[in-house]
């Protein structure tokens, strides 16, 4: 590789970016341990990986930049992140930084400071106070471990145990990892490991012995070898560890001067400037869609059902316009269904699994009505302060998704007009509230439930209903 575009790398980097590709290039298949223990910069590292003939297919340093979150130094290398990743699921699954390393760093990244602490206390009996003093990180504590011969790639109880009693959702990555390197009976490949497959039991099938033609299950029930036996259940969390988590979508719509019967959404800006803050604190990449008509948010939503989000954990959108039971509506006034906005995620391969997050605000009913309140749906010539909007049809059968509805059939939800939604504005101050307390999210749907229904609104109340296929816990992050 040019030995120029390589010194403009190093200069660069941090220190602490240097140590964390040391770490990620510490494998028998790259660098011995005690050849890197020489290595200052960058600058030497590449050196003594084209030493080794390393840099010769010119994937391995893309890979550690993408690896350490340095996108922007790919432009250097002429390259972008989209390009390399698309080289590395085609490569040689032996060449590279092996997907155990890559879990590691991945359990360094999502580690708190306070979880950090209790694994150098769960570890203080067995590894050196001195050594754990000076650990300012966990990948500091995984290279004393593995120095300690506690650690290994065939040696992850232990860390795992242990990550149990702090973090369940960085101890569900190594159970993942546990099934994708016995499923492969070895090593998984790239793709296996960067896509966040769900977490998996030890085995990849519950293990059957051979026994009689009937036989007792687990409750005393006399059952025939036609009728299967219980699978372990998955683990409890879904793995969050991308950044960024996903894509979050937000279609706001606000003028509707083009349909007679319909007023302009005032107040829907705030519940967009909102939901994209919070949105970005929980690491999603935030795109905004501004007055769609019906045809227009399909296209919307089916571009994003066929975009790659192998190096994501999760997808979200959030839809705020005007409706009719069962729909939200476009700026032209024409119906889309909610299924049809759901619908192609639930054949997207590379969410698979994966949580599908909708917040829909949008009216489909106007029960409750009063003259001081304006229902998305009809015109009102009232000056109120508030607006109406209200609720979204049943969710898909699907497995893995979750839909926010802003009120129960029938019902009308209500709109601030300079403040934003009641229920879009409680979502936010709730996930921020309690995201950073790791609260999963149907928690955090229940408290929104409370917190909108104790509301008096001119007389009315409104009750959220949030209707799920989720089968694991979902635990967003947020700074």
């Amino acid at each position: 590789m040019n030995t120029l575009k390589l010194l403009e790398i190093d200069e660069d980097l941090t220190s602490k970016e240097v140590a964390e590709l040391k770490f990620l290039c510490t494998d028998t298949d790259l660098l011995q341990k005690k050849r890197l223990e020489r290595v200052s910069d960058a600058k030497d590292l590449f050196s003594r990986l084209d030493e080794q003939g390393l840099l010769e297919d010119g994937l391995l340093i893309p890979e550690l930049l993408i690896t350490i979150g340095r996108f922007d130094l790919l432009v250097i290398l002429n390259t972008s992140r989209e390009e390399v990743e698309r080289h590395l699921l085609t490569r040689d699954t032996s060449k590279g930084v092996s997907p155990y390393r890559k879990m590691l760093y991945k359990l360094s990244e999502g580690m708190t400071e306070e979880n950090l602490s209790a694994v150098k206390f769960l570890l203080s009996e067995e590894i050196p106070k001195s050594k754990l003093a000076t650990s300012s990180s966990l990948l500091d504590i995984l290279i004393e471990m593995e120095k300690q011969q506690m650690l290994g790639e065939d040696k992850l109880d232990k860390l795992q145990r242990i990550l149990e009693k702090c973090d369940k959702q960085l101890a569900s990555m190594i159970q993942d990892f546990k099934y994708m390197h016995i499923r492969q009976g070895g090593r998984p490949p790239l793709q296996e490991v960067s896509n966040r497959q769900p977490s998996r039991p030890h085995h990849p099938e519950p293990i059957e012995k051979e026994v009689p033609a009937s036989r007792r299950d687990s409750s005393g029930n006399l059952v025939t070898d036609s009728q299967p036996l219980e699978k372990v259940e998955d683990n409890e969390y879904y793995t969050i560890s991308h950044q960024p988590v996903g894509y979050c979508l937000i279609v706001n719509n606000y003028n509707f001067e083009m349909c007679k019967k319909l007023r302009n959404r005032r107040g829907t800006e705030k519940d967009k400037e909102d939901l994209k803050r919070v949105f970005e604190k929980m690491h999603f990449e935030v795109e905004v869609h501004d007055d769609l008509n019906a045809l227009d948010m399909l296209d919307v939503v089916k571009e994003f059902a066929k975009r790659d989000h192998t190096q994501m954990d999760a997808f979200a959108c959030c839809v705020l316009s005007h409706g009719e039971k069962g729909a939200v509506l476009g700026v032209d006034g024409q119906p889309l269904e909610i299924r049809e906005l759901t619908l192609p995620f639930a054949t997207c391969n590379t969410l698979a699994s994966k949580p599908k997050l909708f917040f829909i605000q949008a009216c489909q009913g106007n029960l409750g009505q009063e003259a001081v309140w304006m229902p998305d749906g009809q015109d009102c010539t009232e000056e109120g302060g508030y607006e109406e909007d209200a609720r979204m049809v049943l969710p898909p059968k699907e497995a893995d998704f979750l839909i926010g509805m802003a009120t129960v059939e029938h019902y009308l939800s209500f709109r601030h007009t300079k403040d934003g939604s009641i229920y879009i504005q409680e979502l936010c101050r709730q996930l921020e509230n309690l995201c950073p307390k790791k609260e999963d999210i149907l928690s955090i749907m229940t408290k929104v439930n409370w917190e909108v229904s104790a509301q008096m609104l001119n007389g009315h109340k409104q009750m959220p209903e949030p209707r799920y296929t989720l089968r694991k816990k979902l635990v967003l992050p947020m700074d």
